[in-house]
């Protein structure tokens, strides 16, 4: 393996064992210890990527940033696409760590003098985009500035999943989630776009019964 490659390969090692640690225990509780053997690297080759903890943290947070969530959806509602995202975003906090440690990061950053938005900048710019699409197609209802849907919408998922997090490690997300949606569609959705909407996610995406 080429030197490049190598380095690549050990950053990458680094930040899904520190992704690990900081998911499992936040960022104060967090060693730098805990996270070089959790990563199988070296002292020396750690340091050479991150000089401290804050810094690693960073990099997790930009490492997620720069992963593109796997959109399955192939609905042409703008207004399912929207539901569908949700249910996406839930998917990679199952099963993604880097997600799932960015977001605790996000949240936790003021423990390490950080102010980095660009996660829910990029949630907040994708649900505008959709919810615009909505409301020049019909599907949104005109009285609604969409960018401040989107911006609910970015809000409460963020309030929702951290409630599943806490009550049985986020196993009934998706549930939760078509539940929450089938309350606000009524407000914000045309008659015709609530007649079509699946609030449980479409079906391509595999969620049998919003789970």
């Amino acid at each position: 393996m080429a030197q490049q490659e190598r380095a690549i390969e050990t950053r990458r090692r680094l930040l899904i064992g520190a992704a690990e640690v900081f998911d499992e225990r936040g960022y104060a509780a967090a060693s730098i210890n805990e996270i070089q053997e959790r990563s199988g690297i070296t002292k020396g080759a750690m340091y050479f990527h991150f000089a401290s903890k804050e810094e690693i943290a960073r990099g997790v947070m930009a490492a997620q940033t720069e992963l593109p969530v796997d959109t399955r959806s192939r609905s042409a509602s703008p207004m399912q696409r929207a539901i569908d995202l949700t249910h996406e975003l839930a998917h990679q906090l199952r099963t993604n760590v880097l997600f799932r440690a960015s977001i605790r990061l996000t949240v936790e950053q003021g423990t390490f003098q950080a102010n980095d938005s660009d996660l829910y900048d990029w949630w907040l710019r994708a649900f505008g985009q959709e919810l615009t699409r909505a409301r020049d197609g019909g599907e949104l209802r005109e009285e609604l500035v969409p960018e401040d849907v989107a911006a609910s919408v970015v809000g409460s998922f963020t309030g929702i999943q951290m409630l599943s997090h806490v009550m049985c490690d986020r196993r009934d997300l998706h549930e939760r989630l078509a539940r929450w949606w089938e309350q606000i569609l009524p407000g914000i959705a045309t008659r015709e776009a609530l007649r079509r909407a699946l609030p449980t996610g479409s079906p391509e995406l595999g969620l049998t019964g919003g789970t």
